[in-house]
């Protein structure tokens, strides 16, 4: 076996350590300064007058649909291939999750399928931008205004990412990430909410600290869902290298699809050119037909010869076990709660031709020149041992 190349790793500073140590000398461990600090500096990364740090990504989506009024029963449109708290926070919130195909190109939710998955029940649109690159957000956003729908971004992976000159997180009403360790930039575990609405931010500050007004006063039903100051002061330093770091990501990137693009068995992901890809993978699209192998195998081809690669998102949404059998907090409920009929006996075309079929080649601003030129070659060479 080569050597190893890892697909994902945080990459930590000396700032990081120094802001830990700095807690860990004053004592104060939760909702501080340094949580106060991160959501200064992510509002005017964002570009959004608001900022809400939370525990992780998943409850920053509970949270927006919990502030933009969903009730019991209450449906949200959700792309079908992603990863699943997209649609589990729906259930948690009470809601029903809708699934909805994806474009072809980007894999981010299809707006052409919003039409399909509407009803009189329809309260949000959760767009997705996977692996860092935006959804249409023009078309969604239109959708949405027609109807009158929350769009509530899920940019989990997608910081730093732009679409048509504009921030992922500031272009729907409320703007959802995660800071789990594999991302653009980590605070080990965390999320954090972005608005540009005082209202829903007051909400969600309130909620995520057991529904408080004051010390004693309960005036919602909360959560706790607050952020420590441990996880933020990583995060604080980390926001100030995030340009650094997905600079390098694009670069790694960009040189990984002009040099593996001519194969005609692994196709580069498009990127439109009214967009800034944050590049949370490196994603290309196995041709099976092609390759004589599955996403799978090439996983575990390249993995055996020292570079990992990811490769998720094999079973589309609608198939998995807690959505075919309605498994919502007794079974039945929220389902119960909803007078539509739902149909998860889905076979949406574009997602099943993806899902499985994607991988990402490692881009993390930690890998050297070296690293990369290994990964090129180890995946030439496969196409010269096998695909060829």
């Amino acid at each position: 076996m080569g050597r190893e190349v890892s697909v994902a790793e945080p990459h930590l500073g000396d700032a990081e350590y120094e802001n830990v140590e700095d807690v860990l000398n004053s004592g104060w461990f939760v909702q501080g300064p340094y949580v106060e600090t991160f959501e200064e500096r992510w509002a005017d990364y964002v570009g959004t007058e608001h900022a809400i740090a939370v525990a992780n990504g998943t409850v920053a989506i509970q949270l927006a649909l919990n502030a933009a009024g969903l009730e019991p029963g209450d449906e949200v449109i959700v792309p079908s291939l992603t990863f699943g708290s997209t649609a589990t926070a729906v259930v948690h919130q009470g809601g029903v999750p809708v699934f909805a195909d994806i474009d072809p190109e980007l894999y981010t939710l299809d707006h052409r399928d919003l039409e399909r998955c509407l009803s009189d029940r329809t309260q949000a649109i959760v767009p997705v931008h996977l692996y860092g690159h935006p959804a249409e957000m023009d078309e969604i956003r239109a959708f949405a205004a027609d109807h009158d729908l929350a769009v509530i971004e899920d940019a989990a992976q997608a910081h730093g990412a732009t679409y048509r000159g504009d921030t992922v997180g500031s272009l729907g009403e409320v703007g959802c990430f995660s800071f789990y360790a594999t991302k653009n930039i980590t605070s080990g575990e965390g999320g954090m909410v972005t608005t540009d609405h005082d209202d829903l931010a007051a909400d969600m500050r309130r909620l995520r600290n057991h529904g408080l007004s004051d010390r004693d006063t309960h005036v919602d039903l909360g959560y706790n869902y607050r952020m420590s100051e441990l996880h933020a002061a990583v995060g604080a330093a980390q926001v100030e290298r995030l340009d650094e770091f997905n600079a390098r990501r694009r670069e790694i990137s960009e040189r990984l699809f002009d040099e593996l693009g001519d194969l005609d068995w692994l196709r580069p992901a498009t990127v439109r050119d009214y967009v800034e890809h944050a590049f949370f993978w490196a994603p290309f699209e196995v041709r099976e037909d092609i390759a004589g192998m599955s996403g799978k195998e090439l996983w575990r081809h390249l993995d055996e010869r020292g570079v990992e690669t990811r490769h998720r998102y094999t079973t589309p949404l609608y198939d998995q076990p807690v959505f075919q059998n309605h498994r919502g907090f007794n079974g039945e409920f929220p389902w119960s709660a909803n007078d539509n009929e739902h149909d998860y006996d889905l076979s949406l075309p574009t997602v099943e031709a993806v899902a499985g079929s994607t991988i990402g080649l490692p881009n993390h601003p930690s890998l050297d020149d070296e690293a990369v030129e290994y990964t090129i070659e180890t995946v030439r060479r496969f196409d010269e041992e096998v695909a060829g």
